[in-house]
């Protein structure tokens, strides 16, 4: 997986179900997890005990991929109460994690929580994690858990020298953490198991995006479930100029590998000049630039529904690929492609058809990729009994 550097930034209302999905796939295999994290954040989203301003996101490419959050909390006895943040729950997107994300976040909002006047901060977390942002167990400070107890999770770290000294009592945490049962908790879960296209990473152990939710060029329209093996699909969709006006269409259901590359129309240079050369756009040069008219432009580029695009393919400009077709790895697709064809090769030719001509017309006025989600599920459209191969 690339390198990329996450951008931290303080969370948004839009981002809170992008991070009730990121906090459930995160522990719903960790050890020690309850399942209930998930609905844990969604309440603390709306509780006035969230610090708001160290709700902070990890942000990859324009998608979320990881969050930490604080909660006001105290330590109390018989006598005296003193004011402590709560961290937790942190969460990172399996595909994300071991890759300095979450140790990002909290070093990140743990400073902010010291330059906000924050004294001491208490958390329930991995005992061989968090020492190293210097957390101890807080049996060390005279702090046990709200039943009396204390056991190696339960961590305290003071902001500030001396912010724990002669502290006793006991941690009282905010009524959010409590009476979540498994039943509620599992009835909310149910969200982040059917199918979405609105979510960003449909397979959180590795990295797959769905491209229609990260989409803000106008001129890049995108059907549900169509996904990229990486992140940022717009990067790879080149000399995309809004003057042009031209659009890559893409259908539903697509399935795109990583490196495919879509050139557009402005990549394409005059051919019936002496030059080829672009002298109108380059600084210094005083040439007009000639009207649209005269540019070679080749249209839209289109792609149907159900098109599996092999690793490293470029699509050139104003291709029209049909439903069902198949673009082997590494091919340069200059010349349209029939539906259900499967093409490759520089430049892509046709290998064969997928099925017979009469299957092939019953799938393209099936269309199964417009039936609604529950319908696709029981029409099993990937199982091979369904299958005529030529």
């Amino acid at each position: 997986m690339p390198n990329y550097a996450p951008l931290l930034r303080p969370a948004r209302p839009d981002d809170h179900f992008a991070i009730e999905k990121i906090c459930y796939e995160a522990f719903r295999n960790a050890p020690h997890a309850s399942g209930v994290e998930a609905l844990l954040t969604h309440r603390l989203h709306g509780n006035p005990a969230l610090v708001r301003e160290l709700d902070f996101v990890a942000e990859i490419a324009g998608n979320v991929v990881g969050n930490i959050v604080y909660t006001r909390s105290k330590v109390a006895n018989d006598t005296r109460e003193w004011e402590t943040l709560t961290l937790g729950p942190v969460s990172v997107l399996p595909a994300w994690q071991r890759r300095g994300i979450g140790s990002a976040l909290i070093e990140q909002t743990l400073k902010l929580a010291r330059a906000m006047g924050f004294r001491a901060v208490i958390l329930f977390g991995h005992e061989k994690y968090y020492p190293r942002f210097g957390f101890k167990n807080a049996e060390k400070y005279g702090i046990t858990t709200p039943d009396g107890k204390n056991l190696p999770a339960f961590m305290a770290l003071p902001l500030c020298k001396g912010a724990l000294d002669g502290i006793s009592g006991r941690f009282v945490y905010d009524p959010a953490f409590e009476s979540i049962g498994k039943a509620e908790s599992d009835a909310f879960n149910t969200r982040f198991q059917i199918p979405n296209p609105d979510v960003v990473f449909p397979v959180p152990s590795f990295l797959v995006t769905y491209v229609k939710p990260t989409i803000r060029n106008k001129n890049i329209i995108v059907g549900d479930f169509t996904y990229f093996s990486d992140v940022n699909f717009e990067s790879r969709v080149t000399h995309h100029y809004d003057f042009y006006g031209d659009k890559l269409i893409i259908g539903k259901f697509c399935q795109i590998a990583a490196g495919v590359e879509f050139i557009m129309n402005g990549a394409n240079h005059r051919m019936n000049t002496a030059s080829t050369f672009p002298f109108y756009i380059l600084e210094g040069w005083q040439q007009n630039a000639p009207p649209l008219s005269e540019l070679p432009l080749k249209g839209d580029t289109i792609i149907g529904n159900d098109v599996w695009i092999g690793q490293n393919a470029v699509i050139l400009p104003g291709v029209h690929i049909g439903n069902g077709a198949v673009i082997g790895a590494n091919a340069i697709v200059g010349s349209d492609v029939d539906a259900y064809t499967l093409v490759a090769g520089n430049p892509a030719k046709p290998i064969r058809k997928r099925f017979d001509d009469e299957l092939i017309e019953l799938l393209q006025a099936f269309k199964w990729w417009d039936l609604p989600v529950p319908e696709i599920q029981k029409s099993s459209p990937s199982c091979p009994i369904a299958i005529r191969s030529t």
